[in-house]
């Protein structure tokens, strides 16, 4: 077997193309990070988002909360629905809620940004477990206040005391609350009534949130009510709105592996050009190599441990630089909502860039290291 060795000391002995042709697979490994990181992101705000003991309910045909419009009478009879969990007072724990976005001149940037409103009544803190006040304090109803998601607070850089115009009113920031990572820390909220008259849209409901004494209680829960005709709702547990609000990241992560094969044919096609070159100046020594006794199979294994090398250093580099992403925050739309992420780069997406980048170096390799291994030694020397 020729010794690994001979292979990587080859590389170094032509550093200056070994580093150009690393570098191709640098940007795309990098590039293939970054994107794998961004839907990761994406994911896990999905994941996080939902209740399994959560129900919710929009009007039939209605995908999104902000399409939704539930009659109050409708609520009414929702309400008395088999299942529902009760508070001590024996009033079911069911949340009435509406949800808008809105669009807010910041006079700080001079431009106007989209906010996600949700109007709630107090039995919403019951019903959403996750969200909690970190600082400040609850609004009060019917006196302009609003708390904003940690996400949202930090994107927008607000703090307490700042004063928002939506609708009619200028409203104030009087807390801060976070939500476990979820959908709900972008979005601000603030009195369902007092909202509702701002827009006009009094008697109805974007959406009903009802809690169940478990998950499976909320299965139960979402397929019957569902299922009553009387009422003409659709009800889903809070875990299968979000992951269908996050179904274009699936999408979207086959369109990332398109893009990343795409410009990893650029890297083959480099790999091998480099190899070819190499073999033409090597054809003495593979020649020699030959003679020495080393059969032809170990003349392709070493050719190709060299593709394979140079990928693996591109990949690296790569590596490095896409897992610089990790942690930084952005924001995306999932359906209707405009939701703060963080780029997540993991253990395991560094592991399959790597793998990507090894497999792009085999193939690369192999149409070189099959060459080399059909040379003959006698017309090597004569060339």
């Amino acid at each position: 077997m020729i010794p690994v060795a001979y292979s990587y000391r080859s590389l170094f002995v032509r550093w200056k193309t070994t580093f150009m042709t690393a570098t191709g697979f640098t940007l795309v490994v990098a590039a293939l990070i970054v994107m794998l990181a961004f839907i990761k992101g994406i994911q896990e705000v999905c994941e996080t988002s939902g209740d399994p003991e959560n129900i919710i309910v929009l009007n039939e045909g209605q995908p999104d909360e902000v399409l939704s419009q539930i009659p109050r009478s409708t609520a009414s009879q929702i309400e008395t629905a088999r299942g529902i969990m009760r508070d001590s007072q024996g009033r079911p724990l069911s949340s009435r809620e509406f949800f808008m976005v809105a669009s807010v001149y910041d006079y700080r940037i001079a431009d106007y940004v989209m906010y996600p409103l949700r109007g709630v009544h107090p039995v919403a803190f019951d019903v959403h477990s996750a969200v909690n006040l970190v600082s400040g304090r609850m609004f009060r109803p019917s006196q302009s206040e609003i708390i904003v998601g940690t996400g949202l607070m930090r994107s927008q850089k607000m703090s307490i005391g700042q004063t928002i115009n939506i609708g009619r009113k200028s409203w104030k920031v009087v807390g801060f609350f976070e939500a476990k990572g979820s959908a709900f820390e972008s979005e601000i909220w603030c009195d369902l009534d007092e909202l509702a008259s701002q827009f006009k849209r009094e008697g109805s409901y974007s959406s009903m949130v009802l809690r169940a004494i478990s998950p499976e209680a909320a299965k139960e829960l979402a397929e019957r009510l569902s299922d009553d005709k009387a009422i003409s709702v659709d009800a889903m547990t809070e875990v299968a709105y979000y992951a269908k609000q996050g179904e274009s990241a699936q999408s979207l992560q086959a369109a990332v592996w398109v893009i990343a094969w795409f410009m990893g044919i650029g890297a083959i096609f480099g790999v091998m050009n480099t190899m070819f070159a190499a073999i033409s100046q090597r054809l003495k020594d593979i020649a020699v190599l030959r003679l020495m006794g080393f059969m032809p199979w170990e003349i392709l294994i070493s050719f190709l441990l060299e593709a394979i090398f140079v990928s693996l250093i591109g990949g690296a580099m790569g590596s490095a630089i896409g897992y610089m992403i990790n942690g930084f925050t952005q924001s995306a739309s999932i359906g209707s909502h405009d939701v703060q992420f963080t780029f997540r780069v993991d253990s395991t997406l560094l592991l399959l860039a790597l793998a990507f980048s090894m497999f792009m170096g085999i193939i690369g390799g192999i149409v070189p290291a099959l060459s080399a291994m059909r040379i003959r030694p006698l017309e090597a020397f004569r060339a």
